[in-house]
């Protein structure tokens, strides 16, 4: 587990992720890829709509969970950036080839139907870091804080549920908190599936 200090510098504190995620070895990454896959079985029941993301840079890859989501009759949707605003899409991934390049951001999308991060039953989240209490520390872009604001209002719905997708290497003792942010549910990397906030003393 990484460390912070209370007074947290927010730029130093993301490279220092970046670092830390960038030097895993390939063998590694491909481990934890395999291993998220099994630990997030017991969330992709059939009928249910799951909402997953395609790894950028050096995020964790996401496309086995996703796979299994679907072999087992869960419904997959992938994130889509808006015209104007920040508030997410999510696009329903079907056997149809509607890929193409977000013109600005360059990142691949699905054209398919789309529907809002609310009528999903779980979303895995990309992040750079997350803490013991389930504040993530994004890329900066705010798309998810924006697209995930509705659940400061509705916190006990408890849906969808928010579940952060990470290596092991991206937990520290705490990150930069807003006003804004919105803590996860669920924190999922190599070493497991575990409810958030972790009490243990040890990640």
């Amino acid at each position: 587990m990484t460390s912070t200090s209370p007074d947290i510098d927010k730029p130093a504190l993301r490279r220092q992720l970046r670092r830390a995620r960038m030097a895993l070895p390939p063998a590694c990454r491909a481990a934890a890829a395999r291993a998220i896959a099994r630990h997030a079985s017991r969330l992709l029941k059939r009928g249910k709509r799951v909402g997953g993301y395609l790894a950028a840079g050096s995020e964790l890859d996401l496309a086995e969970v996703m796979n299994a989501a679907l072999w087992r009759g869960a419904a997959v949707y992938l994130p889509q950036i808006p015209k104007r605003g920040r508030r997410l899409w999510f696009t329903r991934l079907d056997a149809a080839d509607r890929w193409y390049l977000h013109p600005r951001y360059r990142i691949l999308e699905y054209a398919g139907a789309r529907l809002r991060a609310e009528r999903l039953d779980v979303v895995f989240v990309p992040l750079l870091g997350v803490d013991r209490d389930g504040y993530r520390m994004g890329q900066g872009g705010g798309f998810y804080d924006s697209t995930l604001a509705f659940r400061r209002r509705h916190a006990l719905s408890g849906k969808p549920l928010l579940v952060g997708v990470a290596f092991d290497c991206q937990l520290v003792d705490a990150v930069p908190r807003e006003a804004w942010d919105v803590r996860l549910d669920w924190l999922l990397t190599e070493s497991g599936l575990r409810r958030l906030p972790l009490r243990s003393a040890r990640a």
